[in-house]
């Protein structure tokens, strides 16, 4: 049973935080990309505030000095690593359970760092098994690997596929309405050589064998990708410059600068660079999806639009990295019958066996296509919350401070300062000034609520029930965190 938390703290920080904090779970909900990430996070807050609990959503950046205010329950990381391993653990320390729903999850590699086996066996391996107290899979395949090697109990290891594709459901799909309609969606999928929020290539190649994956295989791998790169925007320029009657909109990865492709396609007055909002809404409105190896091939065939594989264009390394893309895809081998299949996109879409793809290869991947991703989890986190042996949970000036860092250098134990006097949102906010490319992971409130709102209505409840706000820290000032909670639950 969850005991009472009493909590000494100076009356700025509980009266505006803790409004039924001492009555309800508080689970922090870590939010590494918002543009790919957030809504799924709002729709699981939302199953998990109409089941009585308060959900906070945390900025992946500020997660360390936010999450010591909170007095948590639990967090749920969006994945377990080397990197952030005493982070995790100073969480469990404190007494908030740590589970793990990953968000890059589905589309793994055959071999290398995050084939399913070698990330069972990192987890194992890096400790993780005294820190992580629930994983929540997309598929079972990923489930499997990791109850081979027994890296948690087996009632801990749940399939339930992730909140964010709840949005392809029928249910939901009714909230992925947009003003503009009718484009070919070119998806790219280039950041390990065209990244944006690293230096270069060179960054990203290190990043990649640090966490496990063979030098020469990543070597390979980035010098074919360069190439592939060039001849899959030469193509995309052909292709549109051939079809001018066909709108085209690139929307370049998340983690890719997007300056390479406006240089592309700037002459072209049917083509649009535009990697603003969720993918799902931008492929629910197109008429087909152009790719290679994009794992947005998945999402395509959830909502029932054609993916193109421009099969031409891999080399062996960029072919066999990750194969799931090209399986559930319409492949084409050469630039001539891209252009016969974008002149008879209905006949092609109409003859494609959407149900058999996701059957025979995305469900081990990525579970059920049902809109109850977001239910199944937040289910599994409330029992699993309740049957655990709960203790308080006390906010903590000094985790928040030091980051919670074991041994925190002068420059830390400042930043901590700063953000506390300043909050953690404002501290943000200054943050992007010299870093543009971190205003991408800020998290507003205004779309936030939007959204809650949209998705009661949907659900049949009232607009007004359930409420999104922004907490504040000790000292008034307001947190990059924002809390969603059913108001007719609140005492």
């Amino acid at each position: 049973m969850k005991t009472v938390r009493l909590i000494l703290f100076p009356r700025p920080f509980w009266h505006l935080n803790a409004q039924s904090v001492f009555s309800r779970m508080r689970i922090g909900l870590i939010v590494d990309h918002p543009k790919r990430d957030l809504d799924g996070a709002v729709l699981l807050s939302y199953q998990l505030a109409k089941r009585g609990a308060e959900a906070i959503i945390i900025p992946m950046y500020t997660q360390a000095a936010d999450i010591p205010l909170l007095g948590l329950d639990a967090v749920v990381s969006n994945y377990c690593r080397p990197a952030n391993l005493e982070l995790l653990s100073a969480y469990a320390k404190a007494g908030t359970a740590v589970f793990v729903l990953d968000t890059e999850g589905g589309v793994l590699a055959v071999k290398g760092g995050n084939s399913p086996p070698a990330m069972a066996r990192s987890f194992v391996e890096n400790g993780f098994g005294a820190v992580v107290a629930g994983y929540f899979f997309w598929g079972s395949l990923l489930r499997d690997a990791f109850h081979e090697v027994a890296a948690l109990p087996a009632d801990t290891l749940q399939t339930t596929g992730c909140p964010r594709f709840d949005f392809a459901a029928e249910k939901w799909r009714p909230l992925l309405d947009r003003d503009l309609a009718g484009y070919v969606l070119v998806n790219a999928n280039f950041p390990l050589v065209n990244p944006r929020f690293s230096k270069s290539s060179t960054h990203e190649r290190d990043a990649m064998v640090a966490s496990g994956w063979d030098a020469g295989y990543v070597d390979t791998l980035i010098g074919d990708m360069k190439t592939v790169f060039d001849n899959y925007l030469q193509t995309i320029h052909d292709v549109a410059t051939a079809r001018p009657n066909l709108q085209f909109m690139v929307r370049p990865h998340p983690f890719e600068s997007e300056t390479r492709y406006d240089e592309k396609f700037t002459n072209l007055p049917n083509v649009s660079v535009n990697g603003q909002g969720g993918v799902l809404p931008v492929i629910a409105n197109c008429q087909a999806v152009l790719h290679l190896n994009c794992g947005t091939a998945i999402e395509a065939v959830m909502l029932g639009k054609l993916p193109i594989q421009m099969e031409f264009l891999n080399t062996p390394a960029t072919a066999g990295h990750a194969k799931l893309p090209a399986q559930v895809s319409y492949s084409v081998e050469s630039k001539a019958v891209l252009l016969e299949t974008l002149d008879t996109l209905s006949a092609a879409t109409l003859a494609f066996d959407f149900a058999g793809k996701h059957a025979d290869h995305i469900h081990t991947f990525f579970h059920f296509n049902d809109g109850l991703a977001s239910v199944r989890v937040a289910d599994g986190l409330l029992t699993a919350l309740k049957e655990r042996t709960m203790g308080t949970v006390r906010p903590s000036l000094a985790g928040s401070l030091t980051g919670m860092r074991r041994r925190p250098t002068l420059s830390q134990w400042a930043q901590g300062f700063v953000s506390l006097a300043l909050g953690s949102y404002r501290t943000s906010a200054l943050r992007e000034r010299r870093a543009k490319a971190r205003a991408d992971k800020t998290i507003q409130l205004e779309p936030v609520q939007s959204l809650l709102t949209r998705i009661a209505v949907q659900d049949g409840q009232k607009a007004s029930t359930f409420v999104a706000r922004r907490l504040a820290g000790p000292l008034a000032t307001p947190l990059s965190s924002l809390a969603i909670t059913a108001i007719s639950t609140q005492s």
